[in-house]
């Protein structure tokens, strides 16, 4: 059966968009990157790393991209609680509309994403 092996974001400004999703996806940022991030050295539209360390969850790729469409560009659904939540809506979230089942948000780049209550 096929699986994701990885998913990428594309983005204007990886120091802002690797923590964000750093920590709505729960994966660390890889030590080489989080070092760079935090020297603000990253190359030219390096890309950045946040990898799950026993190997269960597929990578998610950080890459700049500089003509990036206004939206649509990914979609993600992920099962967070009321305090991983608030603590995404703290990151820098912003609330777009609540539906039934899912609330749907936006990253700091205008990024739509949608947080469950549980997996569909």
């Amino acid at each position: 059966m096929p699986y994701i092996s990885s998913v990428v974001i594309h983005c204007r400004d990886p120091y802002v968009m690797a923590p964000f999703w750093s920590l709505v996806t729960g994966l660390p940022i890889v030590d080489e990157d989080a070092v760079k991030l935090a020297d603000r050295s990253l190359a030219e539209r390096e890309s950045v790393l946040l990898h799950d360390p026993s190997g269960t969850e597929p990578d998610v790729w950080i890459a700049v991209a500089v003509d990036l469409p206004p939206v649509g560009r990914i979609h993600l659904d992920i099962v967070a609680d009321d305090d991983e939540r608030a603590e995404i809506v703290a990151a820098g979230a912003t609330l777009v509309r609540e539906q039934e089942d899912l609330t749907v948000f936006a990253d700091p780049e205008g990024n739509e994403f949608c947080l469950l209550r549980e997996r569909h």
